[in-house]
């Protein structure tokens, strides 16, 4: 879910890189919802399963994810050390798109390139990893520089969160 948030957030965005991963999944999920968007179209509205005539849902689902595929698909490229133009070697009829679809499979790589870091990279100086939260450690749940002292300290529930 972390891949197909990335894309959603990253919407406009065909600056930097994406991992093979971050592509993949996010590729998966759009399609998986799609897919139930149009199940769901059938269900409730009796719409055929006809790209021709899609159903309100499966326009939606459609139209959310067309921009996020072009654009999660040109940091893949640059991840791969490509320009985003190849992006449009899909118009050639049918080598374009094997051309594409090999490029997706190439692995990312590990150095940076003339498009941004290599993604999962720390930058220089770093030693530890970013904190996986965003909240400050001071308020978060379990924390216990926020109790008083006679608590934190004797407290076997403390302890245990």
């Amino acid at each position: 879910m972390r891949s197909y948030f990335d894309g959603m957030l990253r919407y406009f965005e065909f600056s930097g890189r994406s991992t093979r991963r971050q592509y993949w999944l996010f590729w998966l999920l759009s399609l998986i919802l799609s897919v139930g968007a149009a199940f769901a179209d059938y269900y409730l509205f009796g719409r055929l399963l006809d790209p021709r005539h899609a159903g309100p849902l499966a326009a939606f689902a459609g139209i959310i994810h067309m921009i996020p595929l072009v654009t999660v698909t040109v940091r893949r490229l640059h991840d791969i050390g490509r320009s985003g133009w190849w992006y449009f070697i899909q118009l050639i009829p049918i080598l374009g798109s094997l051309v594409l679809l090999y490029w997706m499979i190439c692995p990312s790589e590990q150095w940076d390139n003339a498009y941004g870091p290599a993604p999962g990279e720390q930058p220089a100086g770093s030693w530890r990893p970013a904190p996986r939260s965003t909240i400050p450690r001071q308020i978060r749940m379990g924390s216990n520089s926020a109790r008083p002292a006679h608590l934190s300290e004797h407290s076997e529930i403390q302890r245990f969160i």
